[in-house]
């Protein structure tokens, strides 16, 4: 498991050190030779705005690992510890069940879209292939969370 969480985390290092680099040069590239009437890229945007959809939930998914999502630090350091320690459970059933909302809203929504055979405007790529990233950024939040969650469970009754 430690193996997997460590790949985990190398692959989504390197794809957001990778996309969001990525995101930018392209709409510089495309803004300057646009302005300069050397070549409009009409593709640019488009492959930008997937760039910022696969960085936001794969962004979500770094985040999760801290668990920097829903959390009022100091709201929860001012309770006695038994109370922190219903507050992380109450946080983790919360984040769970959003993320099976919303993981099971997108299965039904990547069915459709690849029955319908949809791409993309300008790129022409499967839409499908663009919203893999929301049940992709879902379900590796859950895991996150759910480890967080375990991981910090651990810490109270260690300190106790």
């Amino acid at each position: 498991m430690k193996n997997f969480l460590k790949r985990l985390n190398n692959i989504e290092e390197y794809l957001l050190a990778f996309l969001l680099p990525f995101m930018c040069i392209v709409i510089f590239v495309s803004t300057f030779l646009r302005f300069t009437n050397v070549f409009v890229i009409t593709w640019a945007e488009e492959l930008a705005r997937y760039c910022m959809i696969w960085i936001l939930f794969v962004g979500i998914s770094a985040a999760a690992k801290r668990g920097e999502h829903f959390c009022v630090t100091a709201f929860t350091m001012m309770m006695p510890k038994m109370v922190q320690r219903v507050l992380i459970v109450v946080r983790i059933f919360l984040m769970t069940g959003f993320t099976l909302f919303v993981g099971r809203f997108c299965i039904v929504i990547l069915k459709n879209q690849m029955m319908m055979g949809q791409v993309t405007p300008s790129l022409h790529w499967p839409m499908w292939c663009m919203y893999t990233a929301v049940l992709i950024g879902t379900v590796a939040m859950m895991v996150r969370y759910t480890l967080y969650a375990v991981k910090e469970l651990r810490a109270d009754k260690s300190q106790q």
